[in-house]
C-alpha cells in the first residue's frame, strides 16, 4: 500500500484541492491510505502562566494541559476526509502541536510515508516561486517526493 501524508491547515479549499489530487492519483481507493495531519500552535507553559497572573508552575501546567485539551480540529480536516472518503480512498486523521514544517517531516518519517501533498494558496508571481516558509521547508528537507498542489480559484478570483 501506498502511504501519503497530508498535512491541512485551517484553509478548507487548500485541503479540497489536496484530497482531490490524491483521490485523482490511478487506482487510488484501492492501493493508496492516505494520513491526514493538523498541526496546532504549541502552547508553552510560560505563556499559560502569564495568561494565569503568574501564578505557580503547578497551576500554569494544568492550564497548559487544559488549552490542549480543547483544541478542535479545523472544518479543514473534514473537508479534506469527505472528500477521500466519497472517493473510496482509506485514511486516518492525525494531530501535533509544535512547528508545522518540523512536525509534517516528522509524522511522515513516523508513519512511513511515501509521498507528502501540501496544498498552497494563490499568490503573487514571487510568492509563487517561493511559496510560502512551511511549504518551502517541507520541500528542501523533505526525503521523500513532496506534491504541491494550488488551491482554485473560482470567477471571483477568490480561491473556492
Amino acid at each position: 500500500m501506498y502511504r501519503v501524508l497530508l498535512p491541512v491547515d485551517d484553509d478548507e479549499s487548500r485541503a479540497r484541492a489536496q484530497a482531490e489530487a490524491v483521490g485523482d492519483l490511478p487506482a487510488a481507493a484501492a492501493e493508496i491510505r492516505v494520513d491526514v495531519l493538523h498541526v496546532h500552535e504549541e502552547v508553552t507553559a510560560p505563556d499559560a502562566e502569564w495568561a494565569a497572573g503568574g501564578f505557580s508552575d503547578e497551576y500554569a501546567e494544568e492550564m497548559a494541559d487544559n488549552l490542549r485539551n480543547v483544541q478542535r480540529l479545523p472544518a479543514s480536516v473534514e473537508t479534506a476526509a469527505d472528500v477521500l472518503e466519497a472517493a473510496g480512498v482509506e485514511y486516518a486523521i492525525h494531530e501535533t502541536t509544535g512547528e508545522a514544517p518540523e512536525m509534517i517531516l516528522e509524522a511522515a518519517s513516523e508513519l512511513d510515508n511515501d509521498a507528502i501533498v501540501l496544498g498552497v494558496g494563490e499568490r503573487s508571481p514571487v510568492g509563487k516561486v517561493l511559496f510560502g516558509s512551511v511549504v518551502q521547508a517541507v520541500i528542501l528537507e523533505s526525503d521523500r517526493p513532496v506534491t504541491v498542489v494550488s488551491a482554485e480559484e473560482d470567477g471571483d478570483g477568490e480561491s473556492a
